[in-house]
């Protein structure tokens, strides 16, 4: 058990605990989280990072989606793919915008 226990309530209005310690550490983000800053960046509103701060110090990062966004859904579906090639930057952020030109839907 850590000396830290997490509860975040994610933008899928749902209340997560995490142990920490239970997670892994990385001194680096993994890639997927280059995806998602673009996507953030291109002023998508379903995907979110969250940072928390630890009694140790050190800063958890949550990845939360919304899944009824074509963003979320896609973000949800890479970080499913558990370390195998992803696609590059330019081809998610225009499968975003194909998913929202395909449902006649359009991103605030």
């Amino acid at each position: 058990m850590s000396n830290s226990i997490v509860f975040h309530h994610g933008r899928d209005d749902t209340v997560h605990i995490i142990d920490p310690d239970g997670l892994p550490h990385f001194d680096e983000l993994p890639p997927l989280f280059d995806i998602v800053v673009a996507v953030i960046n291109a002023g998508y509103k379903g995907v979110v990072v969250d940072e928390k701060k630890l009694a140790s110090g050190r800063f958890i990062i949550g990845l939360s989606v919304i899944k009824g966004t074509p963003e979320g859904q896609i973000i949800q579906d890479l970080a499913a793919k558990d370390g195998k090639q992803l696609p590059s930057i330019g081809i998610v952020l225009e499968q975003i915008k194909n998913q929202y030109a395909v449902s006649g839907g359009h991103h605030d």
